[in-house]
């Protein structure tokens, strides 16, 4: 995607939704705002409602906020090649936009190969001592836990999640990074019957589509064999809902869906945040006389 399809996208999702969200904006190569957003290339390319959503979550939130025109792809597809150079030259990008556009830190998309490359292996790529992104750094999820947590973002009681429900536990930023209580924490504020998967946390399998699997069309047909392991586990929660908040476990999800027809939904958590959270009445369309 080149930065012209990149930015119009931006500006597309943000006329999309402008009469359904009055001031709706997705801000490019703002300066000094608190949170430079980056992405996973398949939003803007295949689901641009996701960077619609993310937006929306922000403006409900009152985020100062911003997306870099250049350097906001936090994918590294060579680190499935192995290909430490490029893998570099993909980080620095990122991390250039950092030091261009300063803001206070970097909140990660819902992808834990975005996060596990661009946070935890790419300032090792890129050369930083500290092992550090140049300035703190965050998965969604850990946004999303602060704004429930400090009543930024509040939840409606009656649009809890009713139904029997579950959480797919990303390999990157859950047994990587260590984020399990922060996903925990978010499903108390919006899920009335949340049911783990065994094993779960930092000990779940999987979800089928790790390690460029989910790239990898060729094999599809052993893919789906592995996937018998996280079928078979979410039919043992009885969950009708899987939330996944990365995109590899979405696909991998998705496509289990697809093949075994068990009879789930899976969602990331931006719509389903939209659809439970309260609106303010000053950020509400004004009403058709």
């Amino acid at each position: 995607m080149t930065t012209d399809d990149w930015v119009e996208t931006c500006e597309w999702m943000a006329e999309e939704y402008a009469e359904e969200w009055p001031g709706l904006t997705i801000p490019v190569d703002k300066e000094n705002a608190d949170i430079i957003y980056t992405v996973n290339a398949r939003e803007p390319k295949h689901y641009p409602e996701d960077l619609a959503e993310a937006a929306i979550l922000f403006h409900l939130a009152g985020e100062d906020w911003t997306v870099p025109s250049e350097g906001w792809e936090e994918t590294s597809l060579a680190m499935f090649a192995g290909d430490w150079e490029a893998c570099k030259i993909q980080v620095q990008a990122v991390y250039a936009a950092m030091d261009r556009l300063k803001p206070k830190k970097m909140v990660v998309t819902e992808c834990g190969h975005a996060y596990r490359a661009t946070v935890i292996e790419g300032p090792y790529w890129a050369g930083l001592k500290t092992g550090r992104t140049p300035v703190e750094s965050f998965h969604y999820v850990e946004w999303v836990a602060e704004m429930l947590r400090t009543g930024r973002i509040k939840i409606d009681p009656s649009k809890k999640i009713k139904e029997p429900v579950t959480y797919q536990d990303s390999c990157n930023y859950i047994r990587n990074a260590g984020l399990k209580d922060v996903a925990r924490e978010i499903m108390s504020y919006i899920a009335e019957d949340f049911r783990e998967m065994k094993p779960n946390k930092e000990h779940n399998f999987c979800c089928g589509g790790g390690g460029g699997m989910n790239g990898l069309g060729r094999y599809r047909e052993q893919r789906n064999i592995g996937l018998k392991v996280k079928r078979d586990q979410i039919l043992a929660t009885g969950a009708k809902l899987v939330i996944s908040p990365c995109h590899n476990c979405w696909d991998a999800i998705r496509d289990l869906e697809e093949v075994y027809k068990i009879g789930i939904r899976w969602s990331f958590l931006k719509p389903l945040l939209i659809e439970m959270a309260i609106v303010p009445d000053h950020l509400k369309p004004p009403e058709e006389e």
